[in-house]
């Protein structure tokens, strides 16, 4: 019986032997080469009401002379730390033998997490950093091996209210006269976002105006993020300055819709606010419609 053993035990020795003597002139260097990523791209795919697509090639070089199968893989986008979706890999996917080859992602970004990353991207600067997390796991026969992939492939500033914007004034005309019009961010929730409106108007008048209605409206690619109407009365000084504040509100539900249009828009949004007065001089009602605020935004979002 022992000596039956010990013949067994001989027997599985001889094939471990051979089986790593196959595997080390198998692997140049008794050991395979980790394949090393050349390159990420990422573009636009798929553009719906519920999702956006991005497709990831990713060029990987395998050094070695065998294919290796890949046992899977995850990846995650990240904007300002807010994940926006998941990737997965489109059909089999194997590295074939001391070549570059390209693995095609695709990853469904959730229309309906835009606001949150917007109130981030707010209270930022409108500053955001575009990141990519994941990993990439390969069958290198005697063992797995997992590449991290972290890579930050963008980051995206806009500058959506633009500058102060000041008017000459036309001293021989009776009607009010703007001076300037400056906007500045005030209170970001996840509800609504506030645009702090901070409006000089010149009455050349020797009587007092009083404005009884600011109108406004705040569109962005045609979508109306804003509109309302301030019925406070206030008193514009004979021949004087007078600074006017305005709160417009921004609803965020909306914003996944915006998304939709600056993505297909290649993306480019069209900002315009429109804004006009109301006021009285003794018992006659004038409106004045203010100067349109337009404002072009481009990102790049993907890096391209």
């Amino acid at each position: 019986m022992r000596r039956a053993w010990i013949g067994i035990i001989g027997i599985i020795l001889i094939v471990v032997i051979l089986v790593g003597g196959a595997g080390y002139l198998l692997y140049s260097g008794g050991k395979p080469e980790v394949p090393e990523v050349k390159s990420i791209t990422n573009s636009w795919g798929d553009i719906t009401t519920e999702s956006s697509e991005i497709k990831t090639d990713i060029q990987v070089d395998n050094p070695n002379a065998f294919p290796i199968p890949i046992k899977g893989m995850e990846y995650q986008i990240f904007m300002n730390d807010v994940k926006m979706g998941s990737g997965h890999s489109m059909g089999k996917a194997s590295l074939p033998a001391q070549k570059e080859h390209t693995i095609t992602m695709s990853t469904e970004v959730e229309n309906d997490k835009i606001p949150e990353w917007w109130v981030t991207h707010i209270r930022q600067g409108e500053s955001t950093d575009i990141k990519i997390k994941g990993n990439i796991a390969l069958d290198l026969k005697v063992t797995k091996y997992e590449y991290p992939i972290e890579r930050e492939i963008s980051r995206v500033k806009t500058d959506i209210l633009g500058v102060k914007k000041s008017y000459s004034v036309d001293e021989e005309s009776l009607k009010p006269q703007l001076r300037s019009i400056e906007n500045s961010w005030g209170e970001v929730t996840d509800d609504f976002t506030v645009i702090l409106m901070k409006v000089v108007v010149y009455n050349p008048q020797r009587v007092p105006i009083y404005i009884e209605q600011i109108r406004y409206e705040m569109d962005m690619n045609e979508i109306k993020m804003g509109l309302g109407t301030s019925e406070e009365s206030i008193l514009l000084k004979p021949q004087s300055d007078t600074e006017i504040r305005l709160d417009t509100k921004l609803d965020n539900h909306k914003l996944d819709n915006w998304w939709v249009t600056h993505l297909k828009n290649g993306e480019k949004t069209e900002v315009k606010i429109e804004s006009e007065l109301v006021y009285t001089v003794g018992e006659n009602e004038f409106t004045m419609e203010l100067p349109v605020q337009e404002k072009s935004i481009e990102t790049d979002i993907l890096g391209k």
